[in-house]
């Protein structure tokens, strides 16, 4: 055969040919739906106005090791860089059983991005890449460490780490009470190992969430040089403590004041006493708390801008909506990077001198999605509960005479999704209504709530967006609340 001939036949479609193609195609189509990630329900896939985010190829969001961050083929001003930013250590405190599972997200968003000075607390020294892992546990004396309770996993950690064992194994068996020994062992090795520089610590959780623009631009708002002991309030006895996974601030002053009163009593004298205390208490952060009022700083209450709930958990109102935005808690690592993506497309367009407010993340993440009705969906409707006699588990007689009081729209709102909106709309104050056969719950305050598509139970969710759009414009031109 000629060369000719051969070079000919090479260019000739087959059939052969065509099946390979179509086979090589539906792998791709495989490899995307099965393998590329899946993103938050509430993240934007179409981007407001108000804060544009990335999505061509001429509009990569490149975040570099040295903080810069680039949007539009422009550096911005590195994130590493803004004022106050060297002033502040973060202290991450996790567990070896989820390191592998929440670490990584931190440090490609905000963590390991934005922040010059941070520790990383858990319950295992180790090595994540080049970035120590502190044992917050060790400095705790070792007559709890061998025999307390408490400390079986801790134990058991140590065992699997020396025979190379997946310590993610050992999650849900007793981190709860191993973790409120770390916190203030942890406080004590930050504290010490803080140069002149830093002056306030923010402590936050693996599944915390925090905003740096909005927490850099609050700090400015106090002196470091005043004790202050800042986080959401909880109260267990007599004891008001910031509640640790939503984030705890603490000033310059009020840990050299902690660190006073311990070198003053004596380091091992001063950790006895606390560790008696923590073996009888339930929680870290309350005990955290107890040690900063023997010294005197009580804790200033920062909720709502401190607060724990999630994007899709919180109620929207007026506590919330004109109130700078600085942390969240729950968050998955995917929740994580959405709210890290938001701020950064946020402090491109507004600079690191806007605060956002949770009305801008209500705008962003859930506005467009509660302009219809959600089917296998829990919107965490709670304030009104109409349910049928039949599905009472009380006495039958007495179930419907209490269903009897209801005035008779509220009796049938259980009948149907539409006789539920229904009453919802003859209810002045509700927004939201959520409906199951032979159940209606309506809400005065929104929220988003999620999924319960895998639960047992399904639902249908509804909002009453002239109302929910009345609010907003009420609250239009409202003073940014800065302080709880």
């Amino acid at each position: 055969m000629s060369a000719a001939s051969t070079s000919l036949s090479r260019g000739v479609i087959t059939l052969p040919r065509i099946a390979t193609l179509s086979v090589l195609l539906l792998a791709l189509l495989v490899f995307r739906d099965v393998w590329l990630p899946v993103q938050s329900p509430y993240r934007s896939h179409t981007q407001p106005s108000s804060t544009t985010l990335p999505h061509t190829e001429s509009e990569v969001d490149i975040h570099r090791g040295d903080g810069k961050h680039v949007l539009n083929g422009t550096a911005s001003e590195s994130c590493m860089d803004i004022p106050g930013a060297d002033n502040i250590m973060v202290l991450l405190k996790t567990g070896a059983t989820e390191l592998y599972q929440k670490l990584p997200t931190h440090i490609v968003t905000t963590l390991g991005t934005c922040v010059p000075h941070f520790m990383i607390f858990s319950d295992l020294a180790q090595n994540f890449a080049d970035i120590p892992i502190h044992d917050a546990i060790a400095p705790v004396s070792k007559s709890f460490r061998e025999h307390h309770e408490d400390f079986e996993l801790y134990r058991k950690l140590q065992q699997y780490q020396s025979e190379g064992q997946d310590m993610h194994r050992l999650s849900g068996g007793g981190s709860w009470n191993l973790d409120k020994w770390k916190f203030l062992p942890m406080l004590h090795q930050a504290f010490e190992s803080a140069g002149d520089n830093i002056e306030w610590f923010f402590l936050m959780e693996a599944d915390t969430s925090v905003s740096w623009t909005n927490l850099l631009q609050w700090l400015r708002t106090m002196d470091p040089q005043n004790p202050f002991y800042l986080g959401a309030q909880n109260v267990i006895g007599d004891t008001v403590f910031a509640h640790g996974g939503s984030g705890v601030v603490i000033s310059r002053r009020a840990a050299d004041m902690l660190t006073h009163k311990r070198t003053q009593m004596g380091k091992a004298a001063y950790d006895e006493e606390w560790e008696e205390s923590t073996s009888t208490s339930c929680c870290g952060d309350e005990i955290m708390a107890r040690a900063f009022a023997q010294v005197d700083v009580p804790l200033t209450p920062s909720w709502p801008l401190i607060q724990g709930e999630t994007v899709s958990s919180i109620d929207w109102k007026e506590d919330h909506w004109c109130t700078v935005a600085l942390t969240w808690h729950h968050v998955t690592p995917i929740e994580v990077d959405a709210m890290f993506q938001f701020e950064m497309a946020w402090v491109d367009e507004h600079g690191w001198d806007t605060p956002y407010l949770f009305r801008d993340v209500h705008n962003y993440f859930i506005s467009r999605h509660i302009t219809v009705n959600r089917t296998s969906w829990n919107n965490l409707s709670k304030d009104h509960k109409f349910i049928s006699p039949d599905l009472s588990t009380d006495d039958k007689a007495t179930a419907k005479k209490e269903f009897a009081k209801f005035k008779m729209f509220e009796q049938k709102s259980v009948a149907s999704q539409d006789a539920c909106a229904a009453a919802c709309q003859r209810h002045k104050s509700c927004v939201q209504w959520m409906h199951t056969p032979g159940r209606c719950y309506l809400g005065n305050v929104m929220r988003f709530g999620k999924s319960d598509e895998r639960d047992s139970e399904h639902w249908v969710s509804g909002w009453m967006n002239e109302r929910i759009e009345s609010f907003a414009e009420k609250l239009a031109g409202c003073r940014t609340r800065w302080h709880g």
